[in-house]
């Protein structure tokens, strides 16, 4: 069963065509289709963009990274850290699908694999963050089998952000800090989504400058 991981739609805006694409986990799928979201958004004349990751679990991390590399013509996207203090990296190289104005909209659902794309684009200065300090999950684990047929979690490695800030249980702060109250599935990008609201304003300001 192929599981689509991306809404995308087209929102029709005075100061401009917004770009809405909301990403729910990020399974082997996620890179393919958010760039066909993007691309197929571009000929529909989408001149700004809103990527919604709030209660995005996480998934792959090579895709988080692939998605990553969408956004980004060049930069770190994201560093591993072992107990000595030994890194590695993972680097963008571009082009970029899209020059567009980004904001992405981020929770306390917001986790592990949601985390690494959304610390590599406020980073590398590529998109503005709006909503609510993210989970905190950003630790790499190996898991051994044992004779009597257990298994047991070692944790090898940690992840950072491209400016080096330590992502496990500290959480990414959005530019713009927004709090939200629950809502139903179809409020999510309209007038009653706060967030989603504070992040149109955030593109209107970008257009008017």
């Amino acid at each position: 069963i192929t599981l689509n991981p991306v809404i995308a739609k087209l929102q029709k805006d005075k100061d401009g065509d917004i770009g809405y694409i909301r990403l729910t986990q990020f399974n082997a799928y996620a890179p393919s289709e958010l760039a066909r979201a993007v691309n197929k958004l571009e000929e529909k004349g989408a001149d700004s963009y809103v990527l919604d990751l709030r209660n995005n679990p996480g998934g792959l991390l090579q895709a988080g990274i692939e998605v990553a590399r969408l956004w980004l013509d060049s930069g770190i996207v994201v560093y591993t850290v072992n107990r000595q203090g030994i890194q590695g990296n993972f680097e963008s190289f571009g082009p970029a699908l899209t020059q567009d104005t980004l904001v992405v909209l981020v929770k306390q659902g917001t986790a592990s694999a949601s985390e690494i794309l959304a610390g590599a684009l406020k980073d590398n200065k590529r998109a503005t963050l709006v909503g609510e300090k993210t989970f905190g999950k950003g630790l790499i684990q190996s898991l051994f089998e044992l004779s009597d047929g257990s298994g047991l979690a070692v944790t090898i490695a940690k992840y950072e952000t491209p400016n080096h800030q330590d992502i496990n249980k500290l959480g990414i702060t959005p530019d713009k800090v927004v709090s939200s109250e629950p809502m139903k599935i179809n409020q999510i990008a309209t007038s009653d989504d706060v967030q989603y609201q504070a992040a149109v304003e955030i593109l209107h300001s970008t257009v008017r400058s």
